[in-house]
């Protein structure tokens, strides 16, 4: 009984000491944080569509998984909607209407507002632009 009792307590101070090593991978405990560009983005695709009227409208929504990232983007607003814009109007209204063509622009537009956070604050940890509304007649 001495002996269980000494082996109790040993264990216990021993659970004590003993370190604990947080989990590396602390992104994914790390909850996302969002930033909705009120203004949509509408595109007139009159000279990429055969001269018949075609329009796009995005809405956009940047993703972070830190707040400051998100702060640097809404000072540099005017600029990163500046760079979507011209990015939206260079699209052919063919190639939009693919899922293929969505999912390439959706990776440029979020490696344009990446470039943009990288030149303009060094933190480009902007990890998404997410499409809230996409468009197309």
């Amino acid at each position: 009984m001495k002996k269980s009792l000494s082996l109790i307590i040993l264990l216990f101070f021993y659970a004590l000491v003993t370190p604990t090593f947080a989990d590396d991978d602390e992104s994914e405990k790390t909850p996302s944080v969002y930033y909705k560009i009120e203004e949509p983005f509408t595109i007139n695709f009159v000279n990429q569509s055969q001269k018949r009227a075609r329009y796009l409208q995005i809405k956009v929504a940047l993703m972070a998984k830190d707040q400051k990232a998100l702060d640097n983007a809404v000072l540099n607003l005017p600029m990163i909607q500046d760079e979507l814009r011209t990015l939206f109007s260079q699209q052919t209204y063919e190639s939009l209407n693919t899922l293929q063509g969505r999912e390439e622009l959706d990776k440029k537009a979020t490696e344009q507002v990446r470039n943009i956070l990288e030149q303009e604050t060094g933190n480009p940890k902007i990890e998404k632009v997410y499409f809230t509304s996409f468009i197309i007649q």
